[in-house]
């Protein structure tokens, strides 16, 4: 009887393992899903920002909202809010991602701005791109860049990620914490 007790407890110790096994691999597919989809938001974005930079020196805010689909949603704020504040048109294009992920419109959100940052005694001009995801990633980027107005040329230097509180999907952070 011991005998095989002992081999529906192997059995019993092999099926956990290979379950285990496979939440890894499901969480490792996942997390690259999640990346690619961040990345591609980034790509349509970072081809505006060059645009606009070459067109006119700066980056005026807009925002990225990704549908499930895989088609892309630009915002910017309507040309006639255009006395509206700085901070007040990031605030709008905020309420805009958090609406369209509060109504499952948006799987994952980046919002552009142009941000200056002191470095070494300097200030760096940079573009903040605030990524979300609806299944929990949240980053906030800064990627510095140069314009050579006489070589007619941008250069992109380096970006630095930091982790972030989730804005546009926190109502969706519970959920995720729930699963």
């Amino acid at each position: 009887m011991n005998f095989f007790k002992s081999i529906i407890i192997l059995f019993f110790f092999l099926s956990c393992a290979a379950t285990a096994e496979e939440k890894a691999a499901d969480v490792k597919n996942q997390l690259e899903i999640i990346q690619k989809e961040i990345n591609d938001l980034v790509d349509q974005g970072g081809k505006y920002v060059y645009l606009q930079l070459a067109r006119k020196n700066t980056v005026s805010p807009f925002a990225i909202g990704r549908e499930a689909d895989g088609s892309m949603v630009m915002l910017e704020v309507p040309k006639s809010e255009e006395k509206a504040s700085f901070n007040e048109k990031i605030y709008k294009l905020r309420e805009l991602l958090a609406s369209g992920a509060n109504a499952n419109k948006f799987i994952s959100a980046a919002l552009f701005v142009r941000a200056q940052v002191p470095h070494k005694g300097e200030d760096v001009d940079g573009i903040a791109i605030e990524m979300e995801h609806k299944l929990g990633m949240s980053v906030l980027r800064f990627l510095p860049y140069e314009v050579d107005r006489e070589n007619k040329k941008i250069k992109f230097d380096k970006p630095i990620d930091k982790k972030k509180p989730s804005v546009f999907f926190a109502n969706h952070q519970a959920e995720v914490a729930g699963k």
